[in-house]
């Protein structure tokens, strides 16, 4: 009987530390510019997480928006005396 226990402990030792060894390496994603933000591109990376990652970098990069000097506000636009 004892034995059986130290077998069955050996095993599960063995199950539990079998996958701790391995390490991921992450994927260099590359330079979010316009050349590389394109679909062609996008879908030459062959990591699925790192494809999906530098595809939402792409998608929030500012194109070309720059702030404007005077911003409007909101509640000035929305006055209620106008909607008598």
């Amino acid at each position: 009987m004892k034995r059986i226990n130290i077998l069955i402990f050996a095993v599960l030792v063995t199950a539990l530390l079998d996958g701790c060894d391995t390490k991921t390496v992450p994927h260099p994603l590359p330079i979010v510019n316009d050349a590389n933000c394109q679909m062609e591109t996008i879908n030459k990376i062959e990591d699925r997480a790192a494809r999906e990652q530098f595809a939402g970098l792409c998608s929030r990069r500012s194109v070309g928006i720059v702030p404007t000097e005077k911003p409007k506000n909101w509640l000035d636009l929305s006055d209620p005396k106008d909607k008598r």
